[in-house]
């Protein structure tokens, strides 16, 4: 039974870790739009994350930092947010790496 629970834990793990790269994917690429295109209205901070999303920003803080896992309406409200769909969160989710993963895990234990 406890290996059963471990194994539920860690596939609960890899999930939320890969939603919370995906997303700071998301920013990132967010970041380097707003460069490239005039008129981006979009403010990729936090900040205006939380305010696109109509969330707290400590919501958003909460989850790109992995403090909390977010439900399926308020991840749906982070991405669009952003200006993303949620086609461009599965890619990015979809290419995680392993070796992204254990990355994070090391800088995050």
């Amino acid at each position: 039974m406890k290996l059963l629970i471990a194994v539920v834990n860690t596939e609960e793990t890899i999930y939320k870790i890969k939603i919370i790269l995906s997303l700071k994917k998301l920013l990132e690429n967010g970041k380097k739009l707003q460069k490239e295109i005039r008129g981006n209205k979009i403010v990729y901070s936090y900040h205006g994350v939380a305010s696109n999303a109509l969330l707290r920003k400590a919501t958003i803080n909460d989850t790109l930092n992995g403090h909390t896992s977010p439900k399926a309406v308020t991840l749906i409200s982070i991405v669009e947010g952003m200006g993303f769909t949620m086609t461009d969160f599965s890619k990015e989710f979809d290419n995680i790496s392993e070796k992204e993963i254990q990355i994070y895990l090391q800088e995050h234990p």
